[in-house]
Order: C-alpha cells, then structure tokens, then sequence
C-alpha cells in the first residue's frame, strides 16, 4: 500500500514540474483570421479576406501578432484602397498588407520587424484609406484593430527565397 501511496505523489510532482515547466517558455502559434465580407458606398460583397497570422507568447501573453495578407486584382477589397494605395500595390510583384501589434516595444520592437522584412527585400508604405476602411468593419472592434499598426509592404523584385522572421528568445518562423 505504502508503495502505491509513493507512487501517486512522484506522479503528481511529475505531472506538477512538467505543467509548471510548459508555461515559461515561448511559444509561436500560426493560423489565420478571415474577414468575412465588406462594403464601400454603395456596394457590398461576400467574399473573405483572409490574414495568415503569427503570434508569440511568453506563457500564456501574447507578446506581439503579425498578420499579412494579399489582395488579389479581382477582389472586391479593393475598392478599400485609394487609387494612389492601389496603384503602389498593383506596381509590386509580392505586396501584402500588415497588421502587427506589440504589448511591449522594449520586449519586441517594431523596428525589428521592420528590418527584418527590410532584409527581404520589402519596402513598407502606408495605407490611410485601407485603415479607414478596414475600421468600420464590423470584425474590427470584436478582434481590436484599432491596437494594430496597419500598412503596406512591397517587393518589386520577383525572389522566391523563404521571408524569415526571427525574434529573441522565439524559435524563428517562416512567412509564406
């Protein structure tokens, strides 16, 4: 008997150390968010958007989120654009628009994002009237936005290498 007794309490300090031990590290998750629809005047549409998303915890804190996603020339999304945002789109071979946020620059910069896709070969503008629009969705107070830093990255060059992104203390992720 004493030795089952022994037994159960070595299994739950296992058990115990091994769950105390999962919530200090650093973890990076990918997914994505669609966004369903959308309007512009007098136009609506079904049709989604769709973001591919990288996120990086530090246990269970979401330390900084990065979604990326193309518009194709045939979208409806398109009418979110100025003519000056599309046509600096349509005048790259990869262009993508960014949402990222960070909890805290000091842990995760923007600045290290964006020399990394700097080191890709992207050049980064902005989009005022994509933002404008994308904010009166109504997905965007359910999932935050406003918290985003929103933009426009473009590579005129036509490079097939994989886009890497690689913080300190995360294991480094691959951007299709």
């Amino acid at each position: 008997m004493k030795i089952s007794k022994n037994l159960a309490l070595i299994m739950i300090l296992m058990i115990t150390f091994s769950c105390s031990s999962n919530l200090s590290k650093n973890l990076v998750q990918d997914g994505n968010l669609i966004l369903r629809n959308g309007t512009f005047a007098d136009k609506s549409w079904r049709e989604d958007l769709i973001f591919q998303r990288i996120s990086w915890y530090h246990e269970l804190t979401m330390q900084f989120d990065l979604m990326m996603a193309h518009i194709t020339p045939q979208s409806s999304f398109n009418f979110w654009f100025s003519k000056v945002e599309l046509d600096r789109m349509t005048d790259c071979n990869d262009s993508r628009i960014v949402m990222a946020y960070s909890l805290d620059t000091k842990d995760i910069p923007f600045s290290s994002l964006n020399e990394q896709l700097e080191k890709s070969g992207f050049t980064r503008f902005e989009l005022p009237e994509f933002k404008k629009n994308l904010f009166q969705h109504p997905d965007s107070q359910i999932n935050g936005f406003r918290l985003y830093h929103i933009f426009g990255i473009c590579k005129k060059s036509k490079d097939t290498n994989p886009k890497l992104l690689n913080f300190p203390g995360y294991l480094e992720k691959v951007i299709n």
